[in-house]
């Protein structure tokens, strides 16, 4: 259900009546759940993405707590990313207040629990949080929602625990170091990843930061390979995505994180690792019968030697994905994408 945004709501009051929101979320959610904890490398990351609500939405599905009272109480990562699509936007029906309204309740409900915990956390945007789509004209088709991500995230307090290495359009484009991890986030709200963004992120990979991280990540929303039914097309995914993945193999990275495509997926790409971050809500793999599921990651790093291993969990129970869940491969849109080894619970090569 859609709940009206009053006009010109003070922030106190707004506040408010997000936690009165949050307070209000039904029973079952708070019930108390096994959260399994895995074993431990030298670091810890949790993904998790894709999990807002109908448009304009300032209510988040029950998993959201879950998985926040999961890495506040149990998990503790080092760092949290978020690949987008973190807010319910991308909708011109709704009113110019709406948005900061949404910003104010992911706030309430994911990012203030965060900051309580300790807990770092980067994000890149997602089609619904501020589309880089453009209008015939050249301005941006979902200027409003873009205006309202960026108004939102120059808050200071969400980089606390991160240092900034190049910055030149945060929450779009950015790239920060964390102990020996190195992360640059692209804006790949839409399918075009233009020159500009390629020439950066080349520059900013061959940068001494990136070259003297122990792990170096690259985080955009649109995946470059599709993956899943209905989001398997043009438009869901980076166009030229070949030319990008070359770019990241070059300068050693260690993996794409992605969401959009709303289907859990530890793939390899030609050698490129793909995380397909999967969501609130998933969808089904293309030819693969399993149910879609929702997901949430740990990424466990050990530094020497390097190995990173991922572990997959369903919000709804906290039970690991099994082997019957991942086929062995998929031949997806735009290139073949093989289960990766880093996933415990990939099945065996030609299952």
């Amino acid at each position: 259900m859609h709940l009206p945004c009053p006009p010109r709501l003070g922030r106190a009051r707004l506040v408010a009546l997000l936690c009165a929101l949050a307070c209000a979320a039904p029973w079952s959610a708070a019930q108390p759940v096994a959260i399994p904890d895995p074993p431990r490398g030298d670091l810890r990351l949790v993904v998790f993405g894709d999990f807002n609500g109908p448009y304009g939405s300032l209510a988040y599905p029950a998993p959201v707590a879950r998985v926040m009272a999961a890495v506040s109480d149990v998990w503790r990562p080092d760092l949290l990313l978020l690949p987008g699509d973190l807010v319910a936007g991308q909708s011109r029906s709704l009113p110019n207040e709406r948005f900061a309204a949404m910003w104010a309740a992911f706030d309430v409900s994911v990012a203030a629990p965060l900051r309580a915990a300790g807990v770092p956390y980067a994000a890149t945007m997602g089609n619904h949080d501020a589309s880089n789509l453009r209008d015939p004209d050249g301005r941006f088709a979902f200027a409003r929602e873009r205006d309202a991500a960026l108004a939102y995230w120059s808050h200071g307090e969400h980089w606390s625990g991160l240092t900034l290495v190049d910055a030149p359009a945060p929450p779009f484009r950015y790239a920060f170091v964390h102990g020996p991890v190195f992360v640059a986030a692209i804006d790949a709200s839409g399918p075009v990843v233009d020159d500009e963004q390629r020439a950066w992120l080349e520059g900013v990979l061959a940068s001494a930061p990136a070259r003297e991280a122990s792990v170096r990540l690259v985080m955009g929303h649109l995946p470059l390979v599709g993956i899943a039914v209905g989001r398997d097309r043009q438009g869901e995914v980076v166009w030229e995505a070949a030319s990008l993945r070359d770019i990241l193999l070059e300068h050693g990275v260690d993996g794409y994180v992605s969401g959009h495509q709303a289907a859990y997926y530890p793939g390899r790409w030609e050698g490129l690792e793909l995380l397909f971050s999967g969501g609130i809500g998933g969808r089904a793999l293309r030819d693969w019968d399993a149910p879609p599921r929702s997901a949430v990651t740990l990424v466990d790093v050990w530094l020497e030697p390097l190995v990173l291993r991922y572990t997959t969990y369903d919000p709804a129970g906290f039970q690991p994905f099994p082997a019957t869940a991942l086929p062995a491969r998929i031949d997806g849109f735009g290139g073949v994408v093989e289960c990766s080894e880093r996933d415990g619970y990939c099945p065996a090569p030609g299952r």
